[in-house]
């Protein structure tokens, strides 16, 4: 039986790569009954085994981004144009495009995805690993589905498009994740270049419950507890995952500018899906260089490295213009505290 049918709270917390997600935010979701997730995405193996070795709640998960393919020369000149293109926003930072250029040679299609599964299995066979490992941006290959069930570990799939679940289940994934259009940051699309689906969720999961006979866990812009109660009848769904709910939690490593911006889109919402920040489809707050540079080259995750240090200069500066605040349709109902408080809301078992 999965996991995902024990659990007491039927809310997960989604993992939330680049800082919101922490060891703290997981012991939370296993206070709460539920489950939390690692964002495996952006850090090296050692980062990822000191967070597990953090985590002292119980049972886990880690999420891992699937190894991208290298770009080829026509894609890399298209992004050095990008780049060059931002001189003027560039320069206040004291930034050359020069610099960021340069980051292109360092730059890893596969966010070095061997070593951090080499990582989780260690962690398991440690004692101290996910129980959970889940998949996006992609499927992975019969092989590692298999390395990590002999490992004990669960393995779930991502889905943004019911096209990606025959793979998920080719593959031997015993949880679809499936990841509707008002979810927060980048869409779980198997491939840069696709337009994510604009299917409501609803729908989707409904889609994706016709041909599979799996648990769902379904995520993307449920922010209420009425939302949540109504997600959890759809037929075949076990479970709610939530990421931008918990982004202003007391346990989230949610940045300082981040937390500002979702903050001021609670009051006034508007979010947007754009490339500009990284190059793949992802969902933030609104402002005027998401709107104007919709010239982002598809070409992930080589705009992402370059944009980087832009985005972190842009943060330490107080220029929100150019700060990343990725977050789902479901911001006007954040709700800042302790993540178990937020949890409890959620599953309508706590303070309204």
């Amino acid at each position: 039986m999965s996991i995902v049918r024990t659990l007491s709270s039927p809310v997960i917390v989604a993992p939330m790569a680049g800082g919101p997600s922490t060891p703290a935010l997981v012991d939370a979701a296993a206070a709460a009954g539920s489950l939390g997730f690692l964002a495996g995405g952006y850090l090296g193996a050692g980062e990822l085994d000191g967070q597990m070795r953090s985590v002292h709640g119980g049972a886990y998960g880690v999420n891992l981004f699937c190894p991208q393919r290298a770009a080829s020369s026509v894609e890399l000149a298209a992004v050095r144009t990008y780049v060059e293109q931002l001189g003027p926003s560039l320069s206040r930072y004291g930034i050359t495009p020069a610099d960021l250029i340069g980051r292109l040679r360092t730059v890893d299609p596969t966010d070095a995805f061997a070593a951090k599964l080499e990582a989780v299995c260690a962690a398991r066979a440690g004692g101290y690993g996910p129980a959970v490992v889940s998949c996006t941006f992609g499927v992975w290959n019969d092989a590692e589905v298999e390395r990590l069930h002999g490992h004990g570990i669960e393995v779930w799939a991502t889905v943004a498009d019911v096209r990606a679940v025959p793979p998920a289940v080719s593959a031997g994934v015993d949880v679809i994740v499936v990841q509707g259009p008002g979810a927060g940051g980048h869409r779980a699309t198997r491939t840069v270049e696709e337009t994510p689906s604009d299917v409501p969720l609803e729908v989707l999961a409904g889609e994706v419950a016709d041909v599979v006979d799996l648990p769902l866990v379904v995520a993307g812009g449920l922010g209420t507890p009425a939302e949540v109660a109504a997600a959890l009848r759809w037929p075949g769904v076990c479970a709610v995952s939530c990421g931008s709910a918990l982004l202003l939690a007391d346990e989230a490593g949610t940045s300082q500018p981040h937390r500002d911006m979702v903050r001021g889109a609670r009051e006034c919402p508007d979010t947007a899906v754009t490339r500009a920040y990284s190059g793949r489809p992802a969902r933030g707050v609104r402002t005027g260089f998401m709107t104007e540079r919709t010239d982002a080259p598809a070409v992930y995750p080589y705009v992402n490295a370059v944009m980087g240090p832009v985005r972190s200069a842009a943060a330490r500066s107080g220029d929100h213009d150019l700060v990343a605040a990725w977050v789902g349709t479901g911001v006007p109902h954040i709700r800042s505290g302790p993540a178990v408080d937020i949890l409890r809301w959620l599953t309508g078992t706590g303070e309204a």
